[in-house]
């Protein structure tokens, strides 16, 4: 069931898919440290999430920001290698048959199930060719830089996951910067330079 209130929440697969990244490319030795720099109701909430489960938002960021002190203090590319590992969690389903969804159907699905994962704004897509689409966040009540950047790391891993080549991703647009959206310019396939 959805949280009722004005605090922003996201479904704890967000959150287990960190989880799982940092123990299988880390180990629990980071796992511990990771959760040592959290308060103590953030190890309570994380030590008992579960995946339809709902979290406050700032649990995502502080997660992340805890994360990236530990095993990348200092290089921001982590929190877009985050955002990938949690598209890799996404797919995986997808097993042997990754190559025959196609990447607007993939994106259109980020936008059109947006209000599943997320108690808090709106999400749009556009097709704009070929390989070329646009993702659009808008009415998100916190921002952080990076959420903006897993939310950019997570549309690569995602399209190249799906391809099986190269894609580019651009914040065009981000709220943090006062535009009315964080908008996110994707190419992919070999008729772009990418």
């Amino acid at each position: 069931m959805r949280a009722s209130g004005p605090t922003p929440q996201l479904r704890g697969q967000l959150l287990l898919a960190r989880i799982d990244y940092l123990r299988e490319a880390h180990g629990e030795a980071a796992m511990a440290a990771v959760l040592a720099r959290l308060t103590e109701n953030e190890r309570q909430d994380l030590a008992q999430v579960s995946r339809d489960g709902w979290y406050h938002f700032g649990l995502l960021v502080s997660l992340d920001r805890a994360i990236a002190a530990v095993i990348a203090p200092g290089d921001p590319k982590i929190f877009e290698r985050l955002g990938e590992a949690s598209a890799r969690h996404r797919t995986e389903w997808l097993g042997p048959h990754v190559s025959l969804v196609s990447p607007h159907s993939f994106l259109s699905r980020v936008a059109e199930e947006h209000s599943r994962f997320h108690t808090f704004g709106r999400a749009a897509y556009r097709r704009l060719g070929f390989g070329a689409a646009e993702l659009a966040f808008s009415e998100y009540p916190q921002l952080d830089e990076s959420y903006c950047l897993s939310a950019r790391g997570y549309i690569k891993g995602s399209v190249e996951t799906l391809t099986g080549g190269a894609a580019s991703v651009e914040e065009r647009e981000c709220q943090r910067r006062g535009d009315p959206a964080c908008v996110f310019s994707i190419r992919w396939g070999a008729r772009h330079d990418l």
